[in-house]
């Protein structure tokens, strides 16, 4: 050491103070090198934001297309000539725009025989219920005769029964006799002259030569009554048999209620039929007009040429089946009915031009079974289309599952799934060009505004294994604490929070979730 210090005594001054610069370079880089080693991590920074107390809308976010809410299909009948189209499809329509004219002529045959089958479905109905009134007071006027017979047979029988009695009581009977033939002649006669048939005639005779009664040796008088008694109740047996016979002849001769309801439907659908063929009749003799504004969708109808239905057009015949399901009618009745209408004439028709309506759009959309009970009626909607937001509200919620045929976000996020939900139909306010029919559109249904909860932003809230925490900031530490939370419902901006965080507590947005639990972070100046 202290050669060097000699041997730099010796050095000139210029070499000394390379030398001491030299050293005092080397002392820096080492000095440099060292703090880049060992020099403590600067801690991260984050927004930071309070949790803090305000509103929520929960809501539900599905995907529809758009369809329009009013569908006018004019229909043509075969036959009838067009004059003019004055419309084609793409085209866009005001209400009162005339759309096409015809000639009528080739198709009113098809409005007449409607016609002349609905009156005579009404006649034979008609006659049918007067013959069934008729049949229905008779019934009740017979009903009313046999039971008075029925009761005037029981006073005879008690007549006879006491004078029976009567007869044991006395003096041993001599014999037993037939009633005289006289004596049945005689009642024949008169029965004859009272107009008594000869059915009533036969029976009185058939019961009378049967009839034996005892005869007392000392007093005939009794034995004489009872032998009137008896020929008194056999009349009254041949006038209860006459009666009864007659019901039957009535009851089986009048119409069935299951016939008067099968003929009663008859004649409904013809009416039916033949007012929907009238009017389809009327409209192309008027010529179309649009009912709407809307937008051209079809066109199958060729100026100059007869109208003729294509396979795919609906002809105007009813589906009876369909018109009965709900009436609660038995099936014998309807095959009655099938069988009625199975030679009516089928007129042929067909939709000539559709209008969409563009004023009346409307989104249907599948909800899962997990948020159907949340969706009501008359609750507001945003439908986006073309980065475009609407105004909606929800029109219609199906009571029956359908197959599902659109994108449930929220099922996607954990709110529930399943191939099959119900149907729910909201209704576009206001729609203008950028709302397309047959365009997907992203639809957020306003579920319910939840008032006064805890809330954080959607950054802050991390998920792992099926729990949710956030990282609170401890002011005095300086460091991120990872704390586990109870997440209730979110909207597009916040999370509810129901446990495990407190009003005004420090939480860092956007984490690393990487980040250990302690690490030093201090917050991003804004």
């Amino acid at each position: 050491m202290v050669s060097l210090l000699k041997s730099f005594k010796k050095k000139s001054t210029k070499a000394k103070i390379g030398i001491i610069s030299f050293v005092v370079f080397m002392v820096i880089l080492v000095s440099y090198v060292l703090y880049s080693n060992f020099k403590p991590e600067p801690p991260a920074e984050y927004e930071m934001v309070k949790a803090a107390y305000g509103t929520i809308v929960d809501s539900l976010d599905v995907v529809g297309t758009v369809e329009s809410g009013v569908t006018e299909n004019l229909v043509a009948i075969e036959g009838a000539t067009v004059e003019e189209v004055l419309v084609k499809v793409g085209d866009r329509v005001n209400k009162g725009d005339k759309l096409a004219t015809f000639n009528v002529a080739g198709a009113s045959h098809y409005v007449d025989s409607a016609k002349k089958e609905y009156d005579k479905a009404l006649k034979d109905y008609n006659d049918a219920k007067t013959s069934a009134d008729s049949n229905a007071k008779r019934k009740v006027e017979l009903a009313s005769e046999i039971d008075k017979k029925n009761a005037q047979i029981t006073a005879k029988k008690n007549e006879i029964a006491q004078l029976e009695k009567e007869l044991e009581n006395s003096e041993p009977v001599t014999e037993m006799q037939s009633i005289p033939q006289e004596q049945i002649d005689s009642i024949v006669a008169q029965m004859t002259e009272n107009g008594a048939t000869q059915e009533e005639i036969d029976a009185f005779i058939a019961s009378a030569s049967n009839v034996q009664v005892p005869v007392v040796s000392s007093d005939t008088s009794k034995s004489d009554a009872l032998m009137q008694k008896n020929l008194e109740l056999a009349q009254l047996n041949s006038e209860l048999s006459t009666l009864q016979a007659e019901n039957a002849v009535v009851s089986a001769s009048g119409n069935s209620d299951s016939m008067l309801e099968a003929l009663k439907k008859v004649a409904d659908t013809k009416e039916i039929t033949y007012k929907n063929i009238k009017s389809i009749y009327d409209s192309m003799k008027n010529g179309w007009y649009a009912e709407n504004d809307g937008i051209i969708t079809v066109v199958n109808i060729t100026a100059g040429e007869k109208f003729v239905p294509t396979a795919s057009n609906n002809s105007s015949s009813l589906d009876i089946s369909a018109l009965l399901g709900s009436s609660g009618i038995d099936a014998n009745t309807t095959d009655m009915i099938n069988s009625l209408l199975g030679n009516s004439e089928t007129t042929p028709t067909g939709t000539g031009i559709t209008v969409e309506s563009y004023n009346d759009m409307i989104v249907s959309v599948t909800v899962g079974k997990s948020d159907l009970l949340k969706v009501k009626v008359g609750m507001e909607a945003v439908v986006t289309s073309l980065d475009s937001q609407y105004e909606g509200e929800v029109i219609y919620v199906g009571a029956t599952a359908v197959e599902s045929n659109g994108i449930n976000l929220g099922s996607l996020m954990g709110a529930g799934s399943g191939a099959n939900g119900a149907e729910v139909k909201i209704k576009i306010k206001n729609p203008d060009e950028k709302v397309v029919i047959g365009f997907d559109v992203d639809i957020k249904i306003k579920l319910e505004t939840i008032e006064n909860v805890l809330k954080v932003p959607v950054e802050c809230v991390m998920y792992e294994n099926g729990k949710y925490s956030v990282f609170v900031y401890d002011s005095e530490e300086k460091v991120a604490v990872k704390r586990e939370v109870i997440k209730g419902t979110l909207d597009d901006v916040s999370y509810e929070i129901i446990d495990g965080l407190g009003e005004n507590e420090i939480i860092l947005k956007s984490p690393d979730p990487k980040m250990e639990d302690g690490t030093k972070v201090k917050e991003k100046a804004s």
